[in-house]
């Protein structure tokens, strides 16, 4: 082989060798296309949406109780509907966060029962939440090693746990002999009662004179 067939073959070579970097470079852009922590996205979406739907429900039954002069219990639920307003809102800055887009949900119109069953249901969907969708959503962020997700859907699932504590404890007896008056971190939707006074969340370390102050 003499000196120009050997440059002739280098070429051809070194020009593959390029093909074969442009088409590895083009795939890997292929794929940093699609969004980081896809399915964690998903599972974003699908709890900002229940958040969503949930505070404007939990809206409709305050003032449906507050008609019925049940301000205790309409108090619980103007509370419940900022807390799940907050954690809509953590859901669509992380969606975004994450390169995803959020959408609002269609919703349907509010069905009205009695407040006594209006209670029963909200604790419901927050029970089968937080015994079903939560831990599956937190161990998903956990194993993607994305502790801003996992630490957001922690604060949701501590107020829902919290939630579920004060549906039980109005269920089970007349809401006459509830005096409570509500506060809600702005940050994380923690709920606690304003008789208990701490200078920050327990949750967040947000600075207590934001909180949200209920009263009925």
């Amino acid at each position: 082989m003499n000196h120009l067939q050997k440059i002739f073959f280098s070429s051809i070579l070194l020009g593959g060798a390029i093909l074969g970097i442009a088409f590895l470079s083009g795939r890997r852009q292929e794929q940093s296309s699609e969004p980081l922590y896809k399915q964690s996205l998903n599972q974003l979406k699908e709890l900002s949406q229940k958040k969503y739907h949930q505070s404007l429900q939990l809206l409709a039954y305050a003032h449906y109780a507050e008609r019925d002069s049940l301000h205790d219990v309409a108090a619980l639920f103007h509370a419940m509907s900022h807390a799940d307003a907050i954690h809509c809102a953590n859901c669509r800055h992380a969606i975004e966060a994450l390169g995803g887009m959020y959408s609002h949900p269609t919703i349907s119109p509010t069905q009205f029962v009695s407040t006594t069953t209006h209670l029963e249901k909200t604790l419901h969907n927050k029970t089968l939440t937080h015994d079903h969708q939560m831990p599956k959503y937190i161990n998903q962020a956990l194993s993607d090693n994305n502790r801003y997700i996992a630490r957001m859907l922690t604060w949701c699932d501590a107020s829902d746990i919290k939630q579920i504590t004060l549906l039980n404890d109005i269920l089970n007896s007349h809401p006459s002999q509830h005096q409570y008056l509500y506060k809600v971190c702005p940050t994380c939707g923690d709920i606690s009662w304003e008789t208990i006074t701490t200078r920050h969340c327990p949750m967040c370390m947000t600075d207590s004179v934001k909180f949200i102050i209920i009263r009925h």
